[in-house]
């Protein structure tokens, strides 16, 4: 048996397709290109900018971070005497500043 080398679907005349429906298919598409390329460059500079405004906040902040760490060193440091004048009355006033750990421990009444 042979089989026919000519293929019937190739043989018949096809016509072209609409072209409003080309058109709309390329129009179409090119908007969808655009508009995801559009979300694309939003998201990205999106998450730059916060970045970048984080980053700016953060120096800003250095200068709290070092105001807490001189404070925390004060709570932490030796016992010592300190002289201030009481503005109300004009006399000077002695006071002793202890670390906060002792002195809550004094407090809760477990002192050595």
């Amino acid at each position: 048996m042979s089989t026919p080398h000519e293929q019937p679907h190739l043989t018949q005349e096809q016509e072209d397709p609409n072209f409003w429906a080309t058109w709309a298919i390329g129009i179409s598409g090119a908007f969808l290109v655009v508009t995801t390329v559009a979300v694309a460059c939003g998201i990205y500079f999106r998450a730059a900018t916060t970045e970048a405004f984080d980053k700016s906040i953060n120096i800003r902040y250095e200068d709290n971070y070092l105001v807490k760490a001189e404070q925390r060193a004060v709570l932490d440091g030796p016992p010592h005497w300190v002289r201030e004048l009481d503005p109300s009355t004009g006399e000077v006033v002695e006071r002793l500043v202890i670390p906060i750990d002792e002195a809550m421990n004094i407090i809760a009444g477990n002192a050595n």
